[in-house]
């Protein structure tokens, strides 16, 4: 990409309004009557023809020598004038000329100006690079034989349109075997809950010879007391003493819109989605009645590190086989899938109590209470720990099966890839017969009626551009050609980014840029566009050339002036004038009046207040220095 360039391009209304004399500004050291004449404001002074040439000569070169000495030894030169001294011994007269070292003619610098209307403008330029704002990449993740490519390079396509298929044969083989691990998983999980009730029959039958009473977990799950409590502690009969929840679960009820009701079913696989994340799920129970428009559908979530929290807000997608992926109308809240109220059966000492927030399984102690010493039932106990930790385990290896198997379905799903936008093919990596391994995309779809250009500002660059800037560009086109395009700054990167060229490292920002439609014109990602970002313009403003600003110590700015006569001759003052800076001189019928200045570039600058339109401003006013040249000098010179 080339390197961007900051212009600067200013246009008058009328150029010719800008009226330049050709008048040198009074130079001098004390003394106002010293000064440099030029071809147009008089003649050379012709010199006698009785005078000695020789004399005229050494003169002449004196004059020369002084002027070079003097300019050799500034340090801070402002405007740089190549003078030759041309010396003509015809008929004993002498011409001396200072030419322009700009023009090589004898126009002398102009040194005034008339204030006009006119435009101005900042501009940054550089080169970029169209791009769709909406791109999807598909088959990326996906394994298999290709069996169906239904789609070109360079086809319109819609939201919703098949585009490549990928024989899906390989992961339904490993969606058999993760099935018939959940079969014996599940087995090991129904075996180890039966060890449970039998340890826990056997505490019951020990338990019951005494006069006391347990609450127990109706199922398995976690118990969140409503209170504190320790042995020791007595409690009444019938108090709560918190509830026991199933959080390895959960479920979100969430309408749909009706129009969806025959595609919608049980068994379905859907995606809930949260402020921290997303997670699959499974429609679990559709309620076709429930609303006017919509209806709704409940989803199972499984929870097994208890991540997800009742009360999460939560939006939800399913997908279906005959309408794509399908969206919530509205979001709900994540609820346990089972709770239920724990109470003291009776009242007492509580003699045993393992805490709050502890997982139990269905049937365990969560608190014994007695007015009688406990039953020795140690060894039933130890076998009850033992099948809930068997069944801990098992549950754990169910609920990773049944992810991989969802995880699977999904890719099924996914296997015949469909458009999720309206756009055009863009990249097609697909042929039929061929193996793809997931790690490239087969298909690209971009919306090209939302185009953008990316451009890499520098440092210095960024720091003018903000988003709702215009932009005028030239696009090369495929045949060569330009095509004229406007947009606006979208939005520019607050974080660098390094670019590594020729020349080194260079720091740049991201900037995009938001091209406007063309009806009837589509535009292609990946071409090259000339970009002029505006940064500050303003029409039909009061300008003066940028050299006719003087800047003084304590930061007023302000303008050499003509002095307005009125019609009886007097002078028109100025509402507000400044005093003139320590080194510089005013010109004479001038005066430096202050200003307040707004968008300014290499020529022009634009004023607010100050001074009006028509009004005569002094250019290149520069201080009074050991440069001017003496009355002895000009005397030689014009000798």
């Amino acid at each position: 990409m080339s390197q961007n360039k900051k212009k600067f391009f200013g246009k008058h209304k009328n150029e010719q309004e800008l009226e330049q004399t050709q008048t040198l500004p009074p130079i001098s050291e004390n003394n106002s009557d010293k000064t440099v004449q030029t071809e147009e404001n008089t003649a050379p002074e012709e010199a006698s023809e009785k005078a000695d040439a020789d004399e005229k000569n050494e003169k002449a070169e004196q004059f020369t020598e002084s002027f070079r000495k003097r300019f050799n030894q500034s340090k801070c030169v402002r405007v740089i004038i190549a003078a030759g001294l041309i010396i003509l011994l015809v008929g004993g007269s002498v011409f001396a000329v200072i030419r322009s070292r700009n023009t090589g003619t004898e126009d002398t610098i102009p040194t005034t100006a008339v204030v006009t209307y006119g435009d101005i403008g900042t501009y940054i330029e550089g080169s970029g690079e169209t791009a769709a704002r909406n791109t999807e990449e598909l088959g990326l993740g996906i394994e298999g034989k290709i069996s169906q490519v239904l789609v070109s390079e360079g086809d319109e396509v819609h939201a919703g349109d098949p585009l490549v298929v990928v024989d899906p044969t390989g992961i339904r083989e490993q969606l058999t075997a993760a099935q018939a691990e959940f079969t014996a998983a599940q087995s090991e999980l129904t075996n180890a809950q039966a060890a449970i009730t039998q340890a826990q029959s056997r505490i019951a039958s020990a338990q019951s010879q005494y006069t006391h009473g347990s609450a127990t977990a109706p199922f398995s799950g976690k118990f969140i007391a409503s209170s504190t409590f320790t042995a020791g502690q007595k409690v009444s009969a019938g108090q709560t003493i918190g509830r026991m929840v199933n959080d390895s679960q959960m479920q979100l009820a969430v309408q749909f819109s009706s129009e969806y009701a025959k595609d919608i079913k049980a068994g379905q696989t859907a995606t809930i989605s949260t402020s921290v994340g997303q997670v699959s799920a499974v429609v679990s129970s559709i309620d076709s009645a429930s609303g006017k428009g919509t209806f709704l559908v409940v989803l199972t979530v499984q929870n097994p590190s208890g991540a997800l929290a009742q009360g999460t807000s939560a939006t939800a997608t399913i997908n279906s086989d005959s309408a794509g992926t399908i969206f919530s109308s509205g979001s709900g809240t994540l609820d346990y899938i089972k709770e239920q109220v724990i109470t003291a059966p009776i009242g007492g000492e509580i003699t045993a109590y393992n805490g709050s927030n502890h997982t139990y399984s269905s049937g365990a102690v969560i608190m014994s209470i007695s007015n009688v010493a406990a039953p020795d039932t140690s060894d039933a106990r130890s076998s009850l720990t033992a099948a809930q930790s068997t069944a801990a385990a098992a549950q754990a290896k169910v609920s990773e099966i049944q992810t991989r198997i969802l995880k699977l379905q999904q890719e099924i799903l996914d296997a015949t890839m469909t458009a999720s936008i309206d756009g055009v093919v863009t990249s097609l990596n697909a042929e039929e017969g061929e193996e793809t391994d997931g790690t490239e995309p087969l298909v690209v779809v971009s919306d090209l009626n939302d185009t953008v250009v990316t451009a890499e500002l520098t440092t210095d660059e960024v720091q003018s551009v903000e988003p709702g800037q215009t932009v005028t560009m030239n696009m090369y086109t495929m045949d060569g050609s330009e095509l004229p395009l406007t947009g606006v700054v979208d939005s520019v990167s607050p974080e660098p980014s390094q670019n590594t060229g020729s020349q080194g490292s260079l720091t740049t920002f991201k900037t995009i840029i938001t091209v406007d439609s063309i009806e009837g014109q589509a535009i292609s990602s990946g071409m090259m566009v000339d970009y002029k970002i505006a940064v500050a313009e303003s029409d039909s403003c009061l300008i003066v050339p940028t050299s006719a600003i003087v800047h003084t110590a304590d930061g007023s700015t302000g303008v050499f002036t003509k002095t307005l006569i009125d019609k009886d001759g007097n002078e028109i003052p100025f509402d507000d004038t400044l005093p003139i800076p320590d080194g510089m001189e005013a010109p004479e019928g001038y005066q430096l009046v202050a200003v307040e200045t707004g968008v300014s570039d290499a020529n022009n600058t634009e004023i607010f207040w100050g001074i009006d339109e028509g009004a005569t401003v002094y250019l290149n006013a520069t201080p009074n220095t050991s440069n001017a040249v003496t009355d002895e000098e000009n005397t030689a010179y014009n000798s």
